[in-house]
């Protein structure tokens, strides 16, 4: 706690709000229990403290460093706007993420240095308001809380939204690296790539956005804004290195089960890119000696016949239509290449 009160008055207010716990000792408390002097207590044996400006500005940064760490409980009284930058800075030296609230022009300056600066809307002046991060219009400290508490669920479902999203990108570039590598048959054509990226991908990665907040929400630390950033390395490692991969390795399991039912073998598709796609083959033999046929107009039908049993189960959701308009439409693309 910081402020310009004197420190008899100021010990009283820290009591009163719980910034100095009642279980805490002060340096002045212990001599006064013990009955002996203030110069014989340790200062370590005080859990809080209460600092005049006077005595702060005798002090060196090393010993304000001191001060802080070995101390939970402050109250710095009698500052002055300097004092209250240099407490700002020396919070932050010890890795602190800081907050400071203030109303009035001697504020501006620790305000526009700490982390997150708080001015008053209604007793607050212009330069505090100019200078501070966040302005509470009611003058309502607890606003504070629902701020941060809004703040961490966003950043929050920023994350899912960008991890949701970023896991899609393996499996869609995995059969085409695939298709490249092994000359096996795409397994995904790039009109159905995007008709998920801009049809069934979407929905999911938007309604995480509106989410809402987990039970430790506020129980948490405030972040470290040098390493826990919005893409960090951590999200990259899951979506492109565990999410991304058991995405891949499903569809895969997918696509080969399907050729298999169909006659086609994994070790019948190795090399058969070129064939699969000439116009000029139409007796391509599978894995069991049948001979396959590119037939256009029977895949014309069958889409025609998609089409006419959605419209007669009377299916209002145009949701319904984006799940089957991608098959419809690689159905359509494959057909092209015949």
């Amino acid at each position: 706690m910081v402020t310009g009160d004197h420190p008899i008055t100021a010990k009283a207010i820290a009591r009163a709000v719980g910034i100095i716990s009642e279980e805490s000792e002060t340096v002045e408390d212990i001599a006064q229990r013990l009955g002996v002097p203030v110069e014989q207590v340790n200062n370590r044996d005080a859990k809080a403290c209460v600092i005049h400006g006077s005595d702060l500005a005798t002090k060196s940064p090393e010993e304000l460093d001191s001060l802080l760490k070995n101390h939970s409980e402050i109250v710095f009284a009698r500052t002055s706007p300097q004092q209250k930058l240099v407490i700002v800075e020396g919070c932050q030296r010890q890795g602190a993420i800081v907050a400071v609230t203030g109303d009035g022009v001697n504020d501006s300056p620790a305000l526009k240095k700490a982390d997150i600066g708080v001015a008053m809307g209604i007793a607050g002046s212009d330069v505090s308001k100019q200078a501070a991060d966040m302005i509470l219009l009611d003058d309502n400290f607890a606003s504070i809380v629902t701020g941060v508490e809004e703040g961490r669920l966003i950043f929050d479902n920023l994350k899912k939204s960008i991890a949701y999203t970023l896991t899609s990108n393996i499996p869609e570039i995995t059969p085409f690296l695939m298709y490249l590598i092994t000359e096996t048959p795409l397994a995904l054509g790039t009109i159905t790539i995007l008709c998920i990226d801009l049809g069934t991908d979407m929905i999911p990665a938007i309604s995480l956005a509106y989410e809402q907040a987990e039970t430790d929400i506020m129980k948490r630390r405030p972040r470290d804004p040098k390493h826990d950033r919005l893409v960090n390395e951590r999200l990259i490692s899951m979506a492109y290195g565990q999410i991304g991969p058991i995405q891949a390795g499903a569809g895969f399991f997918t696509y080969l089960v399907i050729m298999a039912e169909n006659g086609f073998l994994p070790s019948r598709l190795l090399g058969l890119r070129k064939s699969w796609e000439s116009r000029e083959i139409n007796d391509l033999e599978d894995s069991y000696g049948q001979e396959w046929v590119c037939l256009f107009f029977h895949f014309i039908l069958f889409s025609f016949l998609i089409i006419l049993f959605v419209r007669h189960m009377n299916i209002e959701n145009n949701l319904n239509l984006l799940v089957i308009l991608p098959f419809l439409l690689q159905l359509l693309s494959v057909n092209g290449l015949c």
